[in-house]
């Protein structure tokens, strides 16, 4: 009996001694049977999670937790009605687990472990300035790697929706710069520490936009402390700029209103009894209000950032409506009758210097001839006239209408001297109107 334990105990011995070897030289034990195929992956992982708690920092709380943070960005697109911008990309974290260290000789050489995010504990960065507030979780469910020495290697793809303060002022030319607030949510600086990674951000075969070039991200790293807490709160910024391709925008906002200045200056020089100046600026006025329209439609109603082309636009619909009321002067002035002659200063000014400035030189050469030809033939009026009081020096009660008549040709003379007077203000409506032409495309110059 005592024969049959010793042998029993021996070959225990002898068995154990098996498995130690087997185990030594890098080999998995034999499978008993009925077991399922493990590896040195399942091994280290049970080993290394069988009692995680991936809600706990995987530190000392006296221990602070460095976060490597980088960006790759693949795709950017802007909303200028929301005033939303969405990123696209690559994010990088890596930061050091103590829970997740072994020894690669203990388990077959095994270097990386593939873990899944919902296994260990990640940190909790978010997006500080997101426009989907209901929406924490930017990242895919990607796996992480786990490296022997406790580094920790996370690469989701990410999308991330902000709200961009744009400043539209010189649409269609306009430069906008955004913002990516990046941060821990719960833990201060003294407990996750965020870096900005090595690689910093990139830009990899960014997909082409089809409204907006990408300029360039700056990133930087923040620390700020808040008066309700001596603790330093750190968080990661990337600024990103872009420019909007205008060339199409040059064809359809541009060159329409180098047209509208032009059809507004062409109505001075139409002639002053013309009705189509009121159906030209008629024209230019429709045309001024169906771009407003498109611009309503077109861009965000933000106070303070009214585009300069938009303000060009407006000033020019409240020059032509004046433009307008001038045509309408200058018409009634050429096509009524004026029974009061012109005064003489202002004749004299607009057969003078000033007419001949204003290029009005035909008209005058017209009013000359025709006041020649009244003085050629006054001394026949006036004695026709005399006669004529003479006669009815009877009835004195019609003898003063008498001598108010006015004879034809001084009717046409006084007619024609208002003519030059309308033309005369079309000019000097013309000067000023490129004046004021001038000054709008300084000052709302893009």
């Amino acid at each position: 009996m005592a024969c049959s334990g010793a042998l029993l105990l021996l070959l225990y011995i002898a068995f154990a001694a098996a498995i130690t070897d087997n185990t030594g030289t890098g080999t998995l034990p034999p499978r008993p049977p009925g077991a399922w195929n493990a590896t040195w992956t399942d091994r280290l992982k049970r080993d290394l999670l069988l009692n995680y708690d991936k809600f706990a920092r995987p530190a000392q709380h006296t221990n602070t937790t460095t976060v490597r943070l980088g960006m790759t960005f693949r795709h950017i697109a802007l909303d200028e009605l929301k005033a939303i911008m969405t990123v696209q990309g690559w994010t990088r974290m890596t930061w050091t687990d103590e829970k997740l260290k072994w020894n690669e000789s203990d388990y077959g050489g095994l270097g990386v472990l593939h873990v899944a995010d919902h296994e260990i504990w990640q940190p909790d960065i978010v997006l500080y300035n997101s426009a989907t507030g209901n929406m924490v979780d930017h990242y895919g469910n990607t796996h992480c790697l786990a490296y022997p020495n406790g580094e920790v290697l996370w690469v989701p793809p990410s999308q991330f929706q902000v709200f961009c303060e744009l400043d539209l002022r010189m649409w269609p030319f306009d430069t906008q710069t955004c913002h990516l607030t990046l941060g821990s949510w719960t833990y201060d600086g003294d407990h996750v520490d965020i870096l900005l990674d090595k690689h910093g951000a990139e830009v990899l075969e960014l997909m082409e936009m089809m409204e907006w070039e990408f300029v360039g991200v700056e990133d930087s790293r923040n620390v700020k402390t808040y008066a309700c807490c001596i603790e330093p709160y750190i968080d990661v910024t990337y600024k990103l700029t872009l420019r909007r391709r205008s060339p199409a925008y040059s064809a359809i906002v541009i060159t329409p209103a180098t047209v509208i200045v032009l059809m507004t200056l062409v109505s001075f020089w139409l002639p002053p009894s013309a009705g189509e100046k009121i159906l030209l600026n008629g024209c230019t006025a429709l045309i001024i209000c169906i771009f407003l329209l498109y611009f309503s439609q077109k861009l965000p109603a933000m106070a303070g950032h009214t585009p300069l082309v938009v303000l060009f636009y407006s000033s020019s619909l409240y020059l032509v409506c004046i433009a307008t009321v001038v045509s309408v002067v200058v018409m009634n002035l050429a096509r009524n009758f004026h029974a009061t002659p012109m005064p003489w200063i202002i004749k004299n000014l607009l057969t003078g210097w000033l007419g001949h400035i204003l290029g009005l030189g035909h008209l005058i050469a017209q009013a000359k001839s025709l006041h020649h030809n009244m003085m050629s033939g006054h001394a026949e009026e006036l004695r026709e006239q005399q006669a004529s009081v003479f006669e009815d020096h009877d009835h004195m009660g019609n003898s003063s209408d008498d001598r108010q008549m006015i004879s034809p040709r001084s009717r046409a003379s006084s007619q024609h001297d208002w003519v030059l007077l309308a033309a005369a203000i079309d000019r000097i409506a013309f000067l000023v109107y490129s004046l004021l032409f001038a000054i709008l495309a300084i000052v709302y110059a893009v």
